[in-house]
């Protein structure tokens, strides 16, 4: 990887990004947090991240509403969404990818290693 991607991690458990930011930078990637909904479009609007690995229960602005601005937006829409939540039930899984998740992750079950796969997986590298 000549330069190195960008993967931004939005969710508000501390414990979940730091694990996944660590994983994430040890495979190369340069790793941006934000802790809710807001935070992340005050990085977006600075930085364009490869992909977004979002949390969809958060307080301020929950992951569904940050999805919404993210494809409504010409200068967004275009950036694959991992959805990694700890809910995970068929209408949760269904309402993230109409709303334009490219994938939908459950927190129980994967692992930062896995998520560091998926990500690599979607931006094919």
């Amino acid at each position: 990887m000549s330069e190195k991607k960008k993967v931004l991690i939005v969710d508000d458990n501390d414990m979940t990004r730091r694990m996944n930011k660590s994983k994430l930078m040890l495979d190369g990637f340069t790793v941006l947090e934000a802790i809710d909904g807001v935070e992340a479009i005050k990085v977006l609007e600075t930085e364009v991240p490869d992909v977004i690995v979002l949390d969809l229960y958060m307080e301020k602005m929950d992951g569904f509403k940050v999805l919404a601005l993210l494809k409504g937006s010409p200068k967004w829409k275009d950036i694959p969404v991992i959805v990694f939540s700890a809910r995970g039930t068929p209408v949760e899984i269904e309402k993230a990818m109409s709303a334009g998740a490219d994938e939908f992750l459950v927190k129980m079950t994967t692992s930062p290693v896995k998520l560091s796969e998926r990500v690599k997986g979607i931006l094919k590298v």
